[in-house]
């Protein structure tokens, strides 16, 4: 498994190249502190599902898995060791991958 700073960073420069967002510390809370918005939520998850060919579904959905950086990188290595089927990507729009 990949050290979890080098995920770290690699998210932070994702906030920072898609979303235009710095990203304080690992530890920030990111809605409670203000940085990410229930928009820029949406647009954080297209951007992690086509970056890191993952997946999220509503029903795994958890807000606090989103709180921080640190969080963020935690699910996605989750989902980046999960079954290849559970980590499908759909790119013809709201239907679910074969």
């Amino acid at each position: 498994m990949r050290d979890p700073r080098d995920l770290e960073a690699r998210i932070a420069q994702l906030f920072a190249d898609r979303l235009q967002i710095d990203v304080p510390a690992a530890d920030v809370d990111l809605f409670t502190a203000g940085i990410v918005d229930s928009l820029m939520f949406v647009q954080l998850l297209a951007s992690l599902e086509e970056h890191f060919s993952i997946r999220v579904s509503f029903e795994e959905l958890e807000i606090d898995d989103f709180r921080t950086l640190r969080q963020i990188a935690t699910f996605v290595a989750a989902k980046q060791t999960a079954p290849a089927k559970a980590r499908r990507v759909s790119t013809t729009g709201s239907h679910p991958a074969p």
